[in-house]
């Protein structure tokens, strides 16, 4: 039996018997290697479910949606790693309770899908650990090496021509699970704090205004830059968060449900380089 039929039958068999109310996971999408959210409520359902190396997206972020936990019944998701640790910090800042989700976990290796072991975010935590040194042992992507690469002009000229590109459409909110606000700041006008208008100073402030939002909490699912319309790398700028957070504080994001937010959390080891 393939991957895809053993986890259509765990997810037939939790729906037939009233274990969880819904399953969310991956369905056809509109080529043949995309893959799009799908939302299951009956067993006779289940046959719509894909799973494959093109199964990228990070659903965890489906979970919030607006009275989807209030019932307190229990939803299955399909989650890679970098979901399970998205659910973790979820947790964390009292967005949800991971009693309530039954997880699917699985894992991708080049065009291979492998099935991963436990159904709760805290059995995981194996996994998650092991990421972590490899993140320590390799932190950068290629291109992101490349930037560090660049004098200060250069990498800020790299930026400002990516960032010149973006539409302000708020895909890469929309598609992030951290972005869990029911209203962003950036959409208030009285008071103004970030320029809404697709330009230059906009642009710039709206980009890296999030990125500090998401220093500490970003899970690298690369949810942001596949949702961009206009392909900015968002990715390599979160990553670059991620790698100092690590370096600075040893913060990986999402390692359990009972961590600390790196930011807003003290300790009297914390290194304290800025103070001259």
């Amino acid at each position: 039996m393939s991957i895809q039929e053993q986890y259509r039958s765990r997810a037939k068999e939790l729906l037939g018997e009233g274990s969880v109310k819904m399953v969310i996971g991956y369905g056809v999408g509109t080529t043949a290697t995309r893959r799009r959210p799908i939302f299951i409520t009956s067993p006779d359902e289940t046959d719509r479910l894909v799973l494959d190396a093109s199964c990228r997206t990070n659903l965890a972020g489906y979970l919030l949606r607006e009275g989807l936990l209030a019932d307190q019944k229990s939803i299955a998701v399909f989650l890679l790693p970098d979901g399970v640790r998205a659910l973790n910090i979820l947790a964390a800042e009292s967005q949800l309770a991971t009693a309530q989700i039954v997880v699917l976990g699985f894992e991708i290796k080049g065009e291979e899908v492998k099935p991963l072991e436990g159904t709760a975010a805290g059995d995981f935590s194996a996994i998650i650990a092991e990421r972590k040194e490899q993140r320590k042992a390799q932190p950068s992507h290629e291109m992101a090496v490349k930037l560090e690469e660049m004098t200060p002009a250069e990498r800020f000229a790299f930026w400002e021509k990516e960032f010149s590109r973006c539409i302000k459409c708020y895909a890469c909110r929309a598609a992030c699970p951290m972005c869990w606000c029911r209203r962003c700041v950036v959409d208030n006008n009285q008071p103004q704090w970030v320029n809404t208008s697709s330009h230059t100073l906009g642009n710039l402030e709206w980009n890296l205004v999030r990125a500090f939002h998401l220093a500490g909490r970003c899970v690298e699912c690369g949810n942001c830059s596949e949702a961009c319309p206009v392909n900015i790398p968002l990715h390599l700028l979160n990553g670059r968060m991620t790698d100092e957070v690590l370096t600075a504080f040893d913060h990986y994001p999402g390692a359990d449900e009972q961590q600390e937010p790196v930011l807003a959390s003290f300790r009297k080891d914390d290194p304290e380089t800025f103070i001259l």
